[in-house]
């Protein structure tokens, strides 16, 4: 699975679930098919991005207001 389709099943994941642990997302996607090494790098790119955060323990996707700018 190519890191685009891994980013698109990381985000559906959250959407649906949204303060999940990362342990929890993170066999999640390797059911899917996905790799280990591009779930960890997928998630670093999010995180990166300030896409997803983590509150509590738990991971979530960051609103539109709570991005910071990229310059």
């Amino acid at each position: 699975m190519d890191m685009k389709r891994v980013m698109e099943c990381v985000r559906a994941d959250l959407r649906e679930r949204p303060d999940s642990h990362f342990s929890d997302v993170y066999f999640r996607i390797l059911e899917r098919g996905a790799g280990s090494t591009n779930v960890h790098t997928a998630l670093y790119e999010m995180f990166m991005r300030d896409e997803a955060k983590i509150k509590e323990g738990k991971l979530r996707l960051a609103s539109p207001v709570q991005r910071r700018r990229v310059s």
